[in-house]
């Protein structure tokens, strides 16, 4: 079995650099020799605006996005760069350099620690889990964002098949309000990928959020610019809810626009799909 080395860092937030009090809230991990770049971040906020006054919540979630994608561009250049050993990063302190150039943000990297595994993804859990959420308390019964569906299901399909580096954010202005998908590719026309869960505790709180996003649906309507809407699902946790689960999915097959409900376990042939179709359409390119 083969044994991998590779050397990370925690990324912390800093909310005040004359404080210095910090909060660990993602890994980046390199491993030169496959090669393998990739990153965990708690995106739940909860903790960091109890602990730091005016705490912007958007912000932080913009910055951790922006961070994600350059990751994500990154991942992809690896591949190239090792044809050329004077360009190959040295160890995870080069790439977190370019992600964090300024060390005065409140986005900083921790000192650069290494190791050896068998397997880089099972081990950036590991330590995402070790060195992050062990510092979260969990409610019982707390339900999974949408940015945790996203960041758990289909972010890392979506990487290794080089998808979501072509992912940019698209507004859209229909009548009356401004729309914001974070995870959209253009083809002609734009293609949106939407994370969202259904992992509530309450009945009602699954149906309140397929009522909204079928509304949302209806005000997209009529978009010459609108190809599909991905509905990237999460389903609930518990089996007392599956029923009203399938409830809300019967509702969101009525959006008045081209769309496409994705389960959980359908998130690898997914991916593989869209990472097909975007090579047809020249999209994806592997020799970059």
């Amino acid at each position: 079995m083969k044994r991998i080395t590779y050397t990370y860092s925690v990324i912390r937030y800093i909310h005040d650099s004359a404080v210095g009090e910090s909060l660990n809230i993602g890994v980046v991990l390199y491993a030169a020799t496959i090669p393998f770049i990739e990153s965990r971040f708690e995106m739940r906020f909860e903790r960091l605006s109890n602990t730091f006054a005016k705490f912007d919540g958007e912000h932080y979630k913009r910055t951790l996005a922006q961070i994600s994608a350059e990751i994500d561009r990154l991942s992809d250049r690896s591949s190239s760069i090792l044809l050329i050993p004077t360009q190959q990063w040295q160890d995870v302190g080069g790439i977190v350099s370019e992600i964090i150039p300024d060390e005065g943000m409140s986005f900083q990297a921790g000192p650069i620690l290494a190791g050896i595994t068998d397997d880089p993804v099972v081990a950036l859990d590991e330590i995402f889990q070790r060195m992050v959420l062990s510092q979260y308390e969990f409610q019982k019964n707390e339900r999974r964002t949408d940015d945790e569906v996203w960041a758990n299901i289909y972010h890392q399909l979506l990487v290794s098949r080089k998808v979501s580096s072509k992912l940019r954010p698209w507004k859209p202005t229909v009548e009356d309000f401004e729309l914001k998908f974070d995870h959209a590719f253009k083809n002609e026309k734009w293609h949106v990928l939407e994370p969202v869960s259904l992992d509530y505790v309450k009945a009602d709180s699954i149906q309140s959020r397929a009522t909204k996003l079928l509304g949302l649906g209806t005000a997209l309507q009529g978009r010459d610019d609108l190809g599909t809407l991905y509905l990237l699902l999460g389903k609930p946790k518990s089996a007392d809810n599956l029923k009203n689960y399938i409830k809300a999915k019967n509702l969101l097959h009525k959006m008045p626009i081209k769309h496409e409900l994705i389960e959980e376990d359908e998130a690898a042939s997914f991916a593989d799909k869209l990472a097909a179709e975007m090579r047809e359409h020249g999209l994806i390119d592997d020799e970059k």
